[in-house]
């Protein structure tokens, strides 16, 4: 189960908005899905799924376990069926809508009618133009109505009533027991299905132009909304929250559900479908269990190596200070955003280190000379063995390493993009210049390590990602990363091996910091790792790095650090 992979391609298939458009988080501290903005757009931020030490799996608040299929079905199902409401909902809602809405009105029951409308809306969108969806999204219903408290547990009056409407909108069911305001929830069910017909009914007249469907049922969208909060308002002064099946955006804290729920059988889950969910399309479970299946042997197959990968650099600094050894969290948004802004600048660097390694013989891509292109010809019209068809000969390629280390501590905090930024740019040109990409190792630190790309790893998707989620926080122990990185070097074969440090030099969070950074400058010097320390707005790297650069900017380390580079290179 590759959860980012999967979100990322799902998602912008079905949104069909450009690489970089959509922002999607996977991230361990949430516990529900949810939708929020930034600069550029719709964040789409999703749970992850966190593998317990009793080998079981949790998600959501509900643990499942992984030896049965049909419980990974329905967490596969769940964690999809987000990927598409909110994919979707990037689409559908327009924010701006209800801002003149909002003015004067409780927070809570107003985004709860909003909820419900957009709900609607979606439904309709969702069984015109993409019924294929609907099988995940109906287990999802299912589980969601499985998991429901009562109503006559949930305390808070308007949530018992806004989560009752919701569960007979999508289920056709109320769950417990509801006394004196079934008349109500009714009512409204009745009001969010006309809206959803009427939205069916537009998107079939007029495709999926929809800019022109809004603007059509614009008024029975404010009109549903504002009977929906006054029902809402009636009945209770405050909502608490904001309810949501486990699926959906997800505005506020959720406690509509069942604490340590465990999945249902497949019987209960088929069950409820067909029996009470009126759903008039046919689900192939075989199909949904195989998929599920062969997705969580995928993860459990690249978690594996992760782990290998985190316990191998959990060893080797057993006798630092580090906290956690931790791979950062993954941003391959951020990571095009970024490229794109510097695509001129990693061309050019790449260009000068490649005419650097022509004139010193070292050119990646010849290892014998320049080949004769008319002797070449006539060897293949021939079919003669021969290999005198070079002009001359050139030096062969002398293999290097690099090694890239971050300081993403407090201390850089302020210069945070500066230094994501050319992290960037360094990994971009190591990248087009070398061959074998697993002569490139990036690691970053503050009081904890995290391992970017490992030398054993190719340099893909993942890796730009982890680069596009860089955070900063935490001390500065540079000591501690330089002997970390060196290690990581000193077990690679080239011959010659290259750290670059990007730093503002100022160790920090114990006695002693700086003077144990020189110490450590000096025995990987002696280790035979060669070292440049690039500084980010500050002449403090010096104190460090015999061989340095300081930039503020990208476009400066496209001279400093080449020339630098070039100064380094003939002294070795």
């Amino acid at each position: 189960m590759k959860f980012y992979d999967s979100a990322w391609f799902i998602s912008y298939e079905l949104t069909g908005k450009e690489p970089g458009e959509i922002k999607i988080l996977v991230q361990d501290s949430i516990p529900f899905p949810f939708i929020e903005k930034d600069d550029y757009g719709f964040v789409i931020c999703l749970p992850n799924v966190k593998k317990l030490k009793n080998r079981m799996l949790e998600y959501q608040g509900i643990i499942f376990d992984p030896r049965d299929e049909m419980q990974i079905q329905i967490l596969w199902d769940l964690f999809k069926s987000s990927i598409y409401y909110l994919s979707l909902f990037t689409v559908i809602v327009d924010p701006r809508l209800y801002s003149d809405q909002l003015k004067g009105k409780e927070e809570n029951t107003a985004l709860t009618a909003i909820v419900m409308v957009e709900d609607a809306v979606l439904n309709a969108y969702l069984k015109t133009f993409h019924r294929d969806l609907l099988p995940e999204i109906k287990v999802a219903d299912a589980f969601s109505y499985l998991a429901l408290k009562p109503a006559h547990m949930i305390r808070n009056r308007g949530v018992r009533l806004a989560a009752s409407i919701l569960s007979l909108y999508k289920t056709g069911m109320i769950k417990g027991r509801l006394e004196g305001s079934f008349g109500n929830v009714k009512n409204a069910v009745k009001m969010l299905r006309r809206l959803e017909r009427r939205n069916i009914k537009a998107f079939s007249k007029l495709g999926n132009r929809l800019d022109a469907v809004k603007a059509q049922e614009t008024e029975s969208k404010m009109k549903a909304f504002s009977e929906i909060y006054d029902l809402l308002s009636d009945y209770s002064s405050a909502l608490s929250e904001v309810p949501s099946f486990l699926y959906m955006n997800h505005l506020s804290k959720n406690s509509i559900f069942e604490k340590d729920l465990k999945p249902p059988s497949e019987t209960v889950i088929q069950n409820e479908i067909k029996q009470r969910l009126g759903l008039k399309i046919d689900i192939n479970y075989e199909y949904l269990k195989n998929e599920a299946s062969q997705n969580y042997w995928d993860w459990m197959r690249k978690e594996k190596a992760m782990r290998k990968i985190l316990s191998r650099y959990k060893e080797a600094g057993k006798n630092t200070r580090f906290k956690d050894f931790v791979f950062p969290e993954h941003d391959y948004a951020e990571f095009l955003r970024r490229r794109a802004v510097h695509s001129k600048t990693i061309r050019r660097i790449t260009n000068r280190l490649a005419l650097y390694y022509n004139l010193t013989g070292e050119d990646f891509r010849r290892e014998t000379g320049i080949i004769d292109l008319q002797e070449a010809i006539q060897v293949i019209a021939s079919q003669q063995q021969r290999s005198d068809i070079f002009q001359e000969d050139t030096l062969r390629y002398r293999a290097q390493a690099w090694g890239v280390l971050v300081d993403v501590s407090l201390s850089l905090e302020s210069f945070a993009g500066e230094v994501k930024d050319v992290v960037l740019c360094l990994t971009e040109v190591s990248r087009k210049l070398f061959p074998d990409n697993r002569s490139l190792g990036v690691f970053a630190f503050d009081d904890k390590f995290y391992i970017i790309k490992d030398f054993t790893e190719n340099h893909n998707r993942t890796v730009c990602a982890r680069i596009g989620g860089i955070k900063h926080s935490g001390m500065t122990y540079l000591a501690d990363g330089i002997k970390m990185a060196t290690e990581a070097l000193k077990r690679r074969y080239e011959e010659s091996k290259i750290l670059i440090v990007v730093s503002d030099g100022f160790p920090m969070g114990y006695r002693g910091a700086a003077e144990d950074a020189k110490e450590q400058v000096v025995d990987a010097l002696r280790s035979g790792i060669n070292i440049i320390g690039i500084g980010i707005d500050s002449e403090d790297i010096k104190d460090y790095f015999p061989v340095h650069c300081i930039v503020k900017t990208p476009y400066e380390l496209m001279k400093k650090f080449v020339d630098t580079f070039f100064s380094y290179s003939f002294m070795m």
